[in-house]
């Protein structure tokens, strides 16, 4: 039997080998002839200066998985159980081998866009222009919260609701009485945009230490969302766990 008599270049490994191995004797890669695949994978790691160990093993741990797959080939096949189909011995390679061959073009394609890209002249950005175009771009969630997290909003919003229940008058609170809805989004609106102005920033719990009740915590909480959406009003927080602060917007 005939062996492959050719210099071979480095591999990245034994599935690496192999598929060199299948390419440069135009094999059917779903028939493969496993002896003489075997005989000339053998011949190169005999004639390959393995140092490393690791590397070693993995080349060995080939070899004796190919040589277990030939003396399975000279035997009688077996049979699946449920389907009393005959096994065929290469099945498992022939899976792992076009598995390993799927990855390695998607890794050339990586790496052909990556030297194409090197190639590539990108000019400057244009500061005017996008600003331009800022202009009439709706600013994202985390641009308008300018990294304060709704959630950390919303549980600045649940805190003053917990103070506000602690100083409810619970047995006042349970007497009946009809009631006029007296707040509204726009009357809150103007409430803070008048604090903002005589204060430079202000503590977001100050801003519903003059709400009566739920309701109009509720609102005024409305008022801060909308006012953040329209960028009158940004809240910082220096770090974390320190309180929210409302300055004057752009």
């Amino acid at each position: 039997m005939s062996i492959l008599q050719i210099k071979l270049e480095e591999f990245e490994g034994p599935f690496d080998l192999l598929l060199k191995l299948i390419d440069k004797n135009k094999i059917d890669i779903y028939n493969i002839p496993i002896s003489k695949l075997t005989d000339d994978y053998l011949y190169y790691i005999k004639h390959k200066n393995l140092i490393d160990m690791e590397e070693m093993s993995q080349f060995i741990l080939m070899a004796t998985t190919l040589l277990e797959i030939k003396s399975k080939m000279l035997l009688p096949k077996e049979k699946d159980e449920e389907t009393n189909e005959e096994i065929d011995p290469r099945e498992e390679l022939v899976k792992k081998l076009i598995e390993y061959k799927k990855y390695k073009m998607i890794a050339q394609e990586l790496l052909n866009t990556e030297v194409f890209s090197e190639k590539v002249m990108f000019k400057e950005a244009d500061i005017k222009a996008i600003n331009s175009i800022k202009i009439n771009v709706e600013p994202t969630i985390d641009e308008i919260l300018d990294g304060i997290t709704l959630k950390d909003l919303y549980n600045a919003f649940e805190e003053v609701l917990k103070r506000k229940e602690q100083k409810t008058d619970k047995i006042r609170s349970n007497f009946k009485s009809v009631t006029k809805a007296l707040y509204n989004i726009n009357d809150k609106i103007k409430y803070i945009k008048d604090l903002i102005v005589l204060n430079s920033k202000i503590n977001f719990n100050k801003i519903f230490e003059e709400s009566t009740s739920k309701a109009e915590v509720v609102v005024t909480f409305l008022a801060v969302l909308e006012l953040i959406k329209t960028k009158d009003i940004k809240v910082i927080q220096q770090n974390i766990f320190d309180d929210i602060i409302i300055i004057q917007g752009d």
